[in-house]
């Protein structure tokens, strides 16, 4: 009886790759986990991660310490001369730019949350450098251009790949 479990197919019907005896068609690319290499090489339509942090995103960072590092100069000075009460105001037109600096210390690690944080931030931070600038305040220039700067070096495509890339759980 050919035919007594008519779930199963007879062994004279083609099978699904091409008929019996012929080998399958070539699997197509099926990525890996992280963009690995798969059964025929690398996937030749995506681009590779970037390994190294780029330098338009170290220059954000450098931009950073330097902004808040001379904000902190400014307010040493103009706290000698005019007291804790100008001390305050130099120091207050930059206070997004300490917030700024805690969050590019994770820079290395984080995802595009970050960068799109960072982006606002300084955003922000630019409309009080202009405020302080404009009633004269030692520190809204050192506010003003650092925060200019960091909108532009974080919204380099560099900086948005780099917090784009695959990480590793946990790392």
């Amino acid at each position: 009886m050919p035919n007594d479990f008519p779930h199963q197919a007879s062994p004279t019907a083609p099978a699904p790759s091409g008929g019996p005896g012929q080998r399958g068609a070539p699997v197509p690319y099926i990525p890996g986990p992280y963009n690995a290499t798969g059964p025929y090489g690398t996937n030749p339509q995506s681009p590779a991660p970037p390994l190294s942090m780029p330098p338009s995103l170290h220059a954000a960072r450098t931009t950073t310490y330097v902004m808040v590092g001379l904000a902190l100069l400014a307010s040493v000075a103009v706290g000698v001369t005019e007291g804790a009460r100008g001390a305050g105001a130099a120091f207050g037109g930059n206070i997004l730019g300490v917030v700024l600096l805690a969050l590019a210390c994770f820079y290395g690690k984080a995802g595009r949350g970050l960068r799109v944080t960072s982006i606002v931030i300084a955003s922000v931070q630019i409309l009080l450098g202009l405020s302080a600038t404009m009633r004269g305040n030692i520190g809204g220039p050192i506010a003003l251009v650092g925060a200019v700067v960091m909108v532009v070096l974080l919204s380099q495509a560099s900086t948005g790949a780099w917090f784009r890339r695959p990480r590793t759980p946990g790392a």
